[in-house]
């Protein structure tokens, strides 16, 4: 068994955590990474009234398996809008969970979100995708930071503003030694399988995030046609793009929308982006004319499943996911392969 100062923290055997992916992780989701020894999140989203019952009953699944040893996941721009946390504390009041995941923006700038949690015994996740982010995070005395490059799937900083997965967890690293050194650091994006894991733990982070790899599982939400997990399967590396396309085609006039610098996402390329990506700006006001059908087409396409122009959300360490499988049994195939590749490691090690 790997023990880090994740496990101890959250209280799991594996140094594993699932990511709180909208519309993926869900209560039989998370229940099965927690089975397999990880921990995971469930994602409440923007946190609207109208999402409640249907959040609340995938609370309930989750706490068949644990009553407490979950986390909870919040959109900052929307369920923080304004500063105002009523419904995040009514969420925290229900559910009592061991944690809580703040990202877009990680940390409203008097830190109140954080000490609402603090205050609750509720353990603060910041998901950062700079360095200036973790340092404010730092600063504000967060329990954990998420260093999420720019390969990963979902929603990110904008490829000119982000990081990549490697430089950044190490140099987040670097600044929790400096400013507060009991931070947990755990790495994000692009991680898919055990030697990711070593990886990770040899730049002195705690444990992994795992995103893509888990939505390509029985248990995970969403993808009622199996398309868009199949397109996962098919794929590889080079097949991943980070851009805005999607982000302006979902969001029209749609008042949760992601703001700049959150709205672009690790996504398949397809024709929708061989068509849009790099001209947003225009693809803007062509939707703007009555007469034209680029939006419709597209709505049509996530409705139909149709990858060739539906939004596909992957990270760049797609190519090494092969198949689905239970989220149980990939959390411990995941430790057993990062145990093997330190053993290997270490044999490298020779005396002169």
């Amino acid at each position: 068994m790997i023990s880090t100062r994740f496990t101890e923290l959250v209280g799991c055997s594996k140094a594993i955590m699932l990511a709180p992916m909208a519309g993926v992780s869900g209560g039989n989701l998370a229940a099965a990474v927690t089975r397999g020894g990880g921990f995971a999140f469930i994602v409440a989203g923007h946190a609207k009234d109208s999402d409640a019952e249907a959040f609340d009953a995938e609370v309930e699944i989750m706490k068949t398996t644990e009553k407490r040893r979950f986390g909870i996941g919040f959109i900052g721009h929307s369920s923080m809008a304004g500063g105002d946390l009523k419904r995040i504390e009514a969420i925290l009041d229900r559910h009592q969970p061991l944690a809580a995941q703040f990202f877009a923006p990680p940390i409203l700038p008097d830190g109140s979100n954080v000490k609402l949690c603090k205050d609750k015994g509720v353990l603060v996740f910041a998901q950062v995708g700079s360095v200036e982010e973790a340092r404010q995070a730092l600063n504000c005395g967060v329990d954990c930071i998420i260093a999420q490059g720019r390969e990963a799937g979902g929603h990110g900083l904008r490829s000119e503003l982000g990081t990549g997965t490697l430089p950044l967890a190490t140099r987040v690293v670097d600044l929790a030694h400096e400013i507060s050194p009991q931070t947990v650091v755990l790495a994000a994006g692009g991680i898919t399988d055990g030697r990711g894991l070593a990886a990770a733990l040899s730049l002195g982070c705690d444990g992994i995030v795992l995103g893509t790899r888990l939505w390509a599982s029985h248990e995970a939400l969403g993808d009622p046609s199996g398309t868009k997990r199949e397109a996962l399967l098919n794929s590889d590396s080079d097949d991943v793009l980070r851009t805005r396309t999607f982000d302006t085609l979902q969001y029209v006039d749609n008042p949760t929308a992601w703001p700049n610098p959150y709205d672009s996402v690790g996504a398949l390329k397809n024709k929708t982006t061989a068509e849009w990506h790099g001209k947003e700006d225009e693809l803007e006001k062509i939707m703007q004319n009555s007469g034209d059908t680029t939006l419709s087409i597209y709505r049509e396409a996530n409705l139909a499943g149709d990858v060739t122009r539906a939004c596909v959300l992957a990270g760049e360490g797609v190519g090494n996911v092969c198949r689905l499988h239970s989220a149980e049994d990939i959390v411990r195939v995941i430790e057993e392969e990062a145990v093997a590749e330190i053993r290997r490691i270490n044999s490298l090690i020779k005396r002169t």
